[in-house]
C-alpha cells in the first residue's frame, strides 16, 4: 500500500553532541506531508550519545533503532529504509541539520517540494538542494548548481541529503554496505543505474534554496576523513552498476571507465565555474566565503 509521506532517516554513531539538533531540526520543519523521524544508532559506546538516544526515545516523536554492534553508515541506512513507512526517503547525517529558518521555508519544506516534483515528474529520479556548511567554516558547498545524470556519472558530486522514492532505493540493491567512502555518490549511481535498466527517466531536479546544513568540524571519525582509496571504491560503483556505465562509455572495459571517471571528477574551479553559469551571484558569494583569488604562476604580469 503507498503511503504519501517522507521518512528521514539518522544513522548515528557516537554523535550524541550533535543529535539532538539534527531531530529538533526535522520536527521542527512545517511539514504539511505525513512524516517520520528514524534514528538509527550504530552501536554507539560513548555516555553523551547514549544519554541523548535515551533522551530522543523518551521524548516519543522519534524512532530509535538500536543496533547491537557497530555495523558502519551504509548498514545502519539500510536498517532504516527496511523500516520506513513512507514512499519517500531522506537521509540526514547525525551531525548535520535541516534548515529552520523560516525565510528559507516560506515557499515550502523540502520534503513537501520534493515529493510534489517526484509525484508530478516520474522522469525525475531524485531531488537535491544547495547545502550551506556551518560550525567551523560557514558558506555553500562547492556543489551549489544542478547537475545531469551524466555529470554524475562523470564522478560530479552527489548530496546526502537527496530525496528519492522509496521503491527504487529498493530496485537498486539499498546501500552498498562494501562502499566505505564515497558512499552517497555511490548510492545516487546505484539509483540511477536500477532506472536505467527499467528504462525510466533519469532527470535530476535541483531546488536553489539552502535546505540542509553541513556541519564542518574537527571529527577524526567522520566518514568524509578516512584515508582510503577513491580508485577502489570507484571501480567497485561501476562494476555493480555496468549497465549505464557501460551505455554511457561504450567499447571501453571497467579500469578503462575507471580511468574515465576518474579523469573527469571536477576539481575546485571547475565546480566554481558550473556554480556561475546556474547562478553568478551565488559564485561570487562562494568565492568571497572561500577568499578565493585568480592567480598564476605562469601568466605575465604585464599584460591585461
Amino acid at each position: 500500500m503507498n503511503r504519501r509521506g517522507i521518512s528521514i532517516i539518522i544513522p548515528c554513531f557516537n554523535a550524541g553532541r550533535y543529535l539532538i539538533e539534527a531531530v529538533s531540526s526535522v520536527h521542527e520543519q512545517p511539514f504539511e506531508c505525513l512524516y517520520e523521524c528514524i534514528v538509527i544508532d550504530d552501536g554507539s559506546t560513548d555516555p553523551e550519545t547514549l544519554e541523548a538516544l535515551q533522551e530522543i526515545e523518551a521524548a516519543g516523536d522519534t524512532k530509535v533503532v538500536r543496533m547491537k554492534t557497530n555495523k558502519g553508515a551504509q548498514y545502519a541506512r539500510n536498517v532504516g529504509l527496511r523500516s520506513a513507512m513512507y514512499d519517500y526517503i531522506l537521509g540526514i547525517d547525525a551531525d548535520d541539520c535541516l534548515n529552520t529558518d523560516p525565510t528559507i521555508l516560506k515557499l515550502g519544506t523540502y520534503a513537501d517540494r520534493a515529493i510534489q516534483v517526484l509525484e508530478d515528474r516520474p522522469d525525475v529520479a531524485f531531488t537535491y538542494s544547495i547545502t550551506c556548511m556551518f560550525g567551523n567554516f560557514n558558506g555553500y558547498t562547492i556543489s551549489a548548481y544542478p547537475v545531469t545524470a551524466t555529470q554524475i556519472l562523470h564522478k560530479h558530486h552527489a548530496a546526502t541529503s537527496i530525496i528519492y522514492r522509496k521503491e527504487d532505493a529498493f530496485q537498486a540493491g539499498l546501500y552498498n554496505e562494501s562502499i566505505l567512502k564515497w558512499q552517497d555518490w555511490s548510492f545516487a549511481v546505484s539509483l540511477l543505474n536500477a532506472r536505467f535498466k527499467q528504462n525510466k527517466g533519469n532527470e535530476i531536479h535541483f531546488f536553489e534554496t539552502p535546505y540542509y546544513l553541513y556541519r564542518i568540524h574537527d571529527n577524526p571519525s567522520r566518514i568524509s576523513s578516512r584515508n582510503v582509496s577513491e580508485r577502489k571504491f570507484t571501480k567497485l560503483t561501476i562494476e555493480q552498476n555496468i549497465e549505464i556505465f557501460k551505455s554511457t562509455f561504450p567499447g571501453l572495459n571497467v579500469d578503462e571507465i575507471t580511468d574515465k571517471v576518474m579523469g573527469s571528477k571536477p576539481d575546485k574551479l571547475t565546480d566554481l565555474l558550473y556554480v556561475a553559469a546556474n547562478n553568478i551571484q551565488t559564485a561570487l558569494e562562494m568565492a568571497k566565503q572561500r577568499g578565493y583569488r585568480l592567480t598564476s604562476d605562469i601568466e605575465p604580469t604585464n599584460i591585461p
